[in-house]
């Protein structure tokens, strides 16, 4: 049987199976009775630019089941995952509701849009820390990733989320952005636009439950220092034409 490999973000962790991206997806996010619920995002990964992959272990654990069945997942390693990873390792992107409806995400080429003033940034890896910022992606992982300073990390893994009007003007309404404690967001957004020293502002310093996909702005982002990975999340009006039954799926928690 056919070998793929997966770095999960939601938590950490590297897994090797049988299944390919859609039926791995589905498995993690509901399992093999459908019992269980939950949000899952992860890599698809090229074994091939993986360096220090514990073949004997794969070889050894990744079998069939007695009845010929494929064997669902083997994990490889549960701690700084990301690191050790090869940004060119790293091939599509996958992000699974919680009933275990997957969107595959290819990686392409980032346009910054300069009228934005502050970005809202949702960290996965390292950490899951909820931050605004003045600073673009390339320069928000250049900051995080600076090893002269005296707090960063190797990689880090984020996505953008939506502002809308608060982008530009902290002071607007925030009307149906979904987020918890929206005059918080709002303060955070005041004292980053009002401060000529900070350039971000942590908005939560975990998160707290499932990301509401809806709250996507451009995309994930993936790197370190100088290098970027970028995967755009579809507009609207692509999810609603080409992939509504995601996006209905993604749109209403089930669990």
């Amino acid at each position: 049987m056919e070998k793929f490999f997966y770095l999960v973000a939601t938590p950490e962790s590297l897994l090797a199976s049988h299944l390919s991206p859609r039926d791995f997806g589905n498995y993690m996010a509901v399992g093999t009775k459908k019992r269980t619920r939950g949000q899952v995002i992860f890599f698809e990964v090229d074994p091939e630019l993986m360096p220090g992959l514990p073949w004997d272990h794969i070889n050894k654990k990744l079998v069939p089941t007695p009845e010929g069945q494929p064997k669902h997942s083997v994990y490889l390693s549960i701690y700084r995952v990301l690191e050790h990873t090869p940004l060119e390792a790293l091939k599509n992107l996958y992000l699974v509701s919680d009933e275990g409806l997957v969107l595959e995400l290819k990686p392409s080429e980032y346009q910054f849009d300069n009228s934005v003033d502050t970005h809202l940034y949702q960290q996965f890896i390292p950490s899951t820390t909820r931050v605004a910022s003045k600073l673009t992606p390339a320069e928000f992982i250049s900051f995080l990733t600076d090893h002269r300073r005296p707090v960063s990390a190797p990689k880090i893994m984020f996505a953008e989320l939506l502002l809308n009007e608060l982008a530009t003007n902290p002071y607007a309404p925030l009307n149906n952005l979904p987020y918890p404690n929206p005059d918080h967001l709002r303060d955070c957004l005041i004292r980053l636009m009002e401060s000529d020293e900070r350039s971000t502002k942590t908005v939560l310093r975990s998160l707290r439950c499932d990301l509401a996909y809806r709250t996507i702005k451009d995309g994930f982002f993936v790197g370190g220092g100088t290098q970027m990975k970028f995967y755009p999340f579809p507009s609207v009006e692509q999810l609603e034409d080409e992939y509504f039954t995601w996006w209905r799926s993604a749109l209403i928690p089930h669990f």
